[in-house]
């Protein structure tokens, strides 16, 4: 075996044996999800049919994109999530029960974030910083699909991401001092202007 075949091989295997710690409770902040998070930026055309930034400008909404999973219901139907094809998706088969949420695209949530990291790693950001004391709301504006980030974002309601997790939002608008942070997290409807917002921006194919 050559020295750059072996160095892959032993890299392949040190990856699959990794263990992350337990992602904490979503009961113990009083939400029922948790989901890992990431941030992209906003942007003009989303798969969702939306301009993400547009639609939260002047609301107190954060623009989201949710995992794959959570929406799990595409024109070309159940999982049909793949490049050129994965598009305004809704929550399916799957998503709603104990594990992974329904959030397909134009709907909301409500929650926070805990003040930890999903690899461990020591967090900097002060225990006293508003992000962790500030209960946010969020409209999903985007999908995460698997194809794309599957170190995140779940493909199917019954897989979890690389850190156990069947949930993932990757933040499209984010508050201050944000990272990866573990997010609680309950599904509920949007307010009246999300409403508005939603039937005015969102192309339902």
């Amino acid at each position: 075996m050559s020295t750059s075949l072996a160095i892959l091989v032993f890299v392949a295997r040190a990856s699959s044996s990794l263990s992350w710690p337990p992602a904490p409770s979503a009961a113990d902040m009083g939400y029922r999800y948790v989901a890992t998070s990431t941030r992209y930026g906003p942007s003009k055309f989303t798969s969702c049919d939306m301009d993400s930034g547009a639609l939260v400008e002047g609301t107190d909404y954060l623009a989201v994109a949710s995992a794959q999973a959570m929406q799990n219901l595409f024109p070309g139907g159940e999982g049909a999530c793949v490049p050129g094809q994965c598009r305004c998706g809704r929550a399916g088969p799957g998503t709603g029960g104990d594990t992974v949420a329904a959030m397909g695209c134009g709907t909301c949530a409500r929650g926070r974030f805990f003040r930890q990291l999903p690899r461990g790693y020591k967090v900097w950001t002060p225990p006293d910083a508003a992000i962790f004391h500030t209960e946010y709301k969020v409209v999903v504006v985007d999908i995460c699909p698997n194809f794309e980030n599957s170190l995140w974002c779940p493909a199917t309601p019954s897989d979890t991401n690389e850190f156990g997790v069947h949930n993932h939002f990757d933040f499209a608008t984010f508050p201050e001092l944000f990272d990866n942070f573990y997010f609680a997290f309950t599904p509920e409807p949007c307010d009246e202007e999300m409403k508005v917002r939603n039937d005015r921006r969102v192309s339902r194919r």
